[in-house]
């Protein structure tokens, strides 16, 4: 390790034409640095494409990320060998309460979205191959908690399967209603329906999103990928279930509500999925107990949340198929 920082920093000086003093790692892949004037530095080792990541988001004005300082060759991002880094200033963010920073996340993120639209139409062939890859690792975690269900269900009642064979009815809600949200899903896909694909950021964790001077900002932004937006915000529900906020305001009525229907289908059907491939079974029966109860609890919250609120237009799509 100390030979990897004694090798960043002097890339700092090369590119930078900075000389700037190691302070502390952060992260497996992020340090701290500073100046002559104290002034602090965050450097992070990054993709090789994050420049052009950037660049892109750059050029369609979007102005809630943190762009990295450009080196002497103009690029926001240094490559030497088999590294690959950005520098930034480094900022110390107002401390917000969670809640208020939920809601803040979710406005840069649709702020993100709105700002990097591309109307695509939904391909049957680029589709196809991605779903089947879902349904079979559903159909094989399903399968998963199937047997072991049943090989619980030959034992005595202990504390530890007494919660599992107790929550196993919420996890088959869960798969019943992931399979009436794929068809739906796939029935948008057959019409050919056109939707916005965006730069989606992909992590939207509270902490990624850093507040200056009461203004918001997005950072960690180069492990984005161009994508649907109901990924990034199936994310930050997933990551922030927990907080004390009406997310069927915050997530139905403020976003999805005026959209075509698929969005939020789109964006159930992954809220489920990644519910479900968070179930551990594991040989520690406690394990497995503690998931089922954390997981069935999510389910629980999810369907008393989230309504089927494109029920009637679904079920008409539905028996024309």
């Amino acid at each position: 390790m100390e030979n990897r920082i004694r090798y960043l920093s002097n890339s700092l000086v090369e590119y930078y034409e900075i000389p700037l003093t190691f302070i502390t790692q952060i992260s497996k892949k992020s340090f701290k640095y500073k100046d002559e004037k104290e002034q602090e530095y965050f450097l992070k080792v990054s993709p090789f494409n994050a420049s052009d990541k950037f660049k892109f988001l750059e050029g369609l004005g979007v102005d809630n990320i943190i762009y990295p300082h450009l080196n002497k060759d103009n690029e926001y991002l240094t490559k030497q060998n088999l590294d690959s880094f950005y520098i930034m200033d480094f900022y110390v963010s107002n401390e917000i309460i969670p809640e208020v920073k939920a809601q803040n996340m979710l406005k840069e993120l649709n702020h993100l979205h709105n700002n990097s639209e591309i109307k695509r139409q939904l391909s049957v062939r680029l589709a196809r191959p991605k779903f089947e890859e879902i349904t079979k690792e559903l159909d094989y975690k399903f399968k998963i908690i199937e047997n072991y269900v049943r090989s619980i269900e030959s034992e005595n009642l202990n504390i530890f399967s007494m919660p599992i064979l107790g929550n196993y009815q919420y996890i088959l809600d869960a798969k019943k209603e992931l399979i009436m949200l794929q068809k739906r899903i796939i029935n948008f896909i057959k019409a050919k329906e056109k939707v916005d694909y965006v730069y989606v950021h992909n992590r939207p964790s509270l902490d990624h999103l850093l507040n200056i001077k009461g203004q918001n900002y997005l950072v960690s932004i180069e492990n984005g990928k161009i994508g649907i937006s109901s990924l990034d915000i199936a994310k930050f529900y997933i990551n922030n279930e927990h907080l004390d906020l009406d997310f069927e305001e915050l997530i139905y009525h403020n976003i999805f509500e005026n959209k075509s229907p698929f969005y939020y289908e789109y964006f159930r059907f992954l809220v489920l999925y990644i519910l479900i491939k968070k179930i551990i079974i594991s040989s520690e029966k406690y394990l497995t107990a503690q998931s089922f109860i954390n997981v069935s609890n999510s389910i629980k919250k999810y369907f008393n949340t989230f309504l089927d609120n494109n029920k009637n237009v679904s079920n008409e799509n539905e028996s024309n198929d």
